[in-house]
């Protein structure tokens, strides 16, 4: 589909795109102008729209594996790097040799070499750092969106217009604020949704003059320092028993078949469902702290290393990282300081005399001999994170800020 360039003339000339989205970045900033995401699930469409979102999503897939294998091929045989620009003048060649493809927007197929030039960059800055993981070819099942960067659709109400594909049905939950960029159209367990992006001023809320220390765990998902503890609801331990079974199910299906294929289906619904209720309850916990606190010290917690030991398992399911996003992105948007600080002994020093009482991860008392304070060891460590995270808040800004 792409043909091999066989010379070494490339497109090198955008360091005038990358200077003017260096400024607009600038602006952006200094305009406090934050981009959000609505997403939206698109009600069962008809017939020919299905077919034309799957028609459109393989021909997309088929441009992104083409151009990555264009690009391998083109430094294996010829020491020649490709560009974005370089694939992105072949697409109206290619229009010409392959019709199926003038049924997509171009802007969509456009989005899809962008995604590949990312790739490859992400790749090239892994490379630097000894990490190595050359871009993949995309099966059915890992290519599952397209994009429209900036037009091709449009939104009445709740009926969203794709160009070339049809008109849908949104289950609008709540209104779009600010204006919208991209819309990105993603397929997920047999089900379609929209993702608008859009950018919007970000909105402070009003001042409390509260603050907070949190100790992340795993009895309970957090403590908070003024001894609040928040439920660990462990979805996906809960849950343990219905994916063993649809584990079992899939393992005993003919691969290639379509019993196979719908045992599949049930699996990752089970695993969509534990991801959405994790999400659910993150972005309620994180919403409510930034609606409270003006200031919340948290730890700065070796997430990775953690991921690898004894409680791994448990360590994941809570999914403390996507928490500390959620509540970073929440602050900055609400004009909150949210700081890290070094959690190392902060479960051992004693929050009221600062005398330092050893004890074992088991021991889920903190006794201090010296002062004779005796409460939560957590409730302890969030004391000690607190008084951490107000001691440096005018030595350093706010973490995402």
């Amino acid at each position: 589909m792409f043909g091999i360039i066989k010379n070494g003339q490339t497109n090198c000339g955008n360091s005038l795109n990358d200077l003017q989205a260096v400024i607009t970045v600038i602006m952006k900033v200094a305009n406090n102008i934050i981009q959000k995401a609505f997403r939206f699930r698109i009600c069962e469409p008809s017939k020919i729209v299905q077919t034309n979102l799957e028609q459109t999503l393989n021909l997309c897939r088929d441009i992104y594996n083409a151009a990555l294998s264009e690009r391998r091929d083109a430094y294996k045989l010829n020491r020649i790097s490709i560009n974005y620009y370089d694939q992105a003048n072949q697409l109206s060649e290619i229009k010409q040799t392959n019709p199926e493809y003038k049924d997509v927007h171009s802007q969509v197929l456009q989005d899809v070499l962008k995604r590949l030039d990312k790739t490859f960059k992400a790749f090239f800055g892994r490379a630097k750092k000894g990490q190595a993981g050359f871009p993949r070819f995309k099966g059915a099942n890992r290519f599952d969106s397209f994009c429209f960067p900036q037009s091709g659709f449009l939104l009445t109400g709740n009926k969203l217009q794709l160009s070339k594909i049809g008109t849908v049905k949104l289950k609008l939950s709540r209104q779009i604020q600010g204006k919208v960029k991209t819309l990105t159209i993603k397929q997920e367990c047999g089900k379609w949704f929209a993702v608008f992006t859009v950018e919007t001023v970000a909105e402070p809320l009003s001042k409390t003059g509260k603050s907070i220390g949190i100790d992340m765990g795993i009895g309970a998902f957090a403590t908070l320092s003024d001894g609040t503890q928040i439920d660990n609801f462990k979805y996906y331990e809960s849950t343990q028993k219905k994916l063993r079974r649809a584990q079992r199910s899939v393992s005993r299906k003919r691969k290639g078949s379509h019993c196979r294929r719908k045992a599949v289906l049930k699996l990752r619904k089970i695993h969509q469902k534990i991801r959405n209720q994790r999400n659910d309850f993150q972005h309620k916990v994180s919403t409510y702290l930034v609606k409270r606190y003006d200031l919340i010290a948290i730890e700065k917690l070796n997430i990775l290393g953690m991921s690898r030991g004894i409680l791994a398992k448990q360590v994941n399911d809570a999914s403390w990282s996507s928490f500390f996003q959620k509540l970073k992105y929440k602050a900055e948007c609400a004009d909150k300081k949210l700081i890290e600080v070094n959690p190392n002994g902060t479960s051992q020093i004693c929050s009221r005399c600062g005398e330092t009482v050893k004890k074992d991860l088991s021991v889920r008392l903190h006794h201090c001999h010296n002062c004779n304070l005796e409460i939560c060891r957590d409730w302890n460590a969030a004391l000690n994170i607190l008084a951490l995270g107000l001691s440096v808040k005018d030595l350093t800004k706010a973490v995402g800020l």
